[in-house]
């Protein structure tokens, strides 16, 4: 019943056309998760597991589900929780993890999509969310002079071919112009306040998911990201629990070190966000503000949207990147 009702909320709030198929990971999960209905869902173009937690769990269940599927699944894990509160919502968007809640709210951040539901009223974000690569193409780029692909790829990460792609997005979406010039290729970025006054609603946040890990030199080594990067560059004060960022092709690497949040005190441990591009670009010791920004955009909190707006010296629409 949980799952039917978790499918036909997110196609009446979202407008998505779901399909859904049996997963074929549950016959490989401990016995203390086969209670969970899992299944395998198509959406709009993305792939996602729906979790369907039973009557009665609570936060720290649901997010024990959530961690444990993750580790084992090669899409995200959206986790149906029917009976979250309010405060335990704000707990989900503040970790990242994505989560349905029939009736009141649903959050899928890999979409870029969030909705909320207040009196009956619906509201969703119908913009055409960036590719992982344009976003922080247009991110990049808007700091710098024109540019060739070629320094687009050394920046981000890539490839010239998904550098070329990035590129033609942005391009067709305004947001860019290409000339050759000399036999070369040059881009010409918009500049940062164009790109967060009139594009907002095309981009999203870069996390992808969220796990907790034991903080080991390993983990150390990780840039800091989410509020432990906000408190070093504003007067926010730094979380027990330190906040890190690592790219989603590299997190697996990190799995034997993942534990369940509240198991171990929370100097010893570590959130870490796992993010759809690179955290930091090319000759950058830290993550840049409007990715960081992007990442805190689903956090209820006045505290942290007073110093982002501080950060940036006006205030921007980042809500409308939900």
């Amino acid at each position: 019943m949980e799952m039917n009702e978790a499918l036909i909320y997110l196609q009446e709030a979202l407008g998505l056309s779901a399909k859904t198929k049996t997963w074929p990971g549950s016959a490989r999960l401990p016995l203390h998760l086969r209670a969970i209905e899992v299944r395998a869902v198509d959406a709009n173009g993305f792939s996602f597991l729906l979790a369907s937690l039973p009557t009665g769990v609570g936060l720290p269940e649901a997010k024990r589900v959530y961690s444990q599927l993750a580790l084992r699944a090669e899409t995200p894990v959206v986790v149906s929780f029917p009976d979250a509160d309010a405060r335990q919502r704000k707990a989900l968007v503040a970790q990242g993890i994505p989560f349905v809640c029939p009736g009141r709210q649903a959050f899928l951040p890999f979409m870029g999509t969030a909705c909320t539901e207040r009196g009956g009223a619906r509201s969703r974000n119908h913009a055409s969310k960036m590719s992982p690569n344009a976003q922080a193409a247009a991110i990049w780029g808007a700091a710098q002079e024109p540019y060739r692909p070629y320094d687009l790829c050394r920046a981000l990460g890539i490839s010239a071919s998904r550098a070329s792609e990035a590129i033609t997005e942005l391009v067709d979406r305004g947001l860019a112009r290409r000339e050759r010039r000399e036999r070369r290729v040059v881009v010409f970025p918009v500049a940062v306040d164009l790109l967060l006054s009139e594009h907002m609603a095309e981009l999203s946040s870069p996390v992808s998911k969220v796990f907790f890990a034991r903080k080991t030199p390993q983990i150390d080594y990780l840039v800091d990201a989410g509020e432990t990067a906000l408190a070093a560059r504003s007067m926010l004060a730094a979380s027990g629990m330190e906040q890190k960022a690592v790219l989603r092709s590299a997190w697996r690497q990190l799995s034997d070190l993942e534990v369940v949040d509240g198991e171990l005190p929370d100097n010893e441990t570590a959130m870490i966000q796992v993010w759809r591009y690179a955290p930091m670009f090319a000759g950058s010791s830290r993550i840049d503000d409007i990715s960081l920004a992007l990442s805190l955009a689903a956090i209820d909190d006045e505290r942290i949207q007073l110093e982002v707006d501080r950060m940036f010296g006006k205030e921007y629409p980042w809500q409308e990147a939900l």
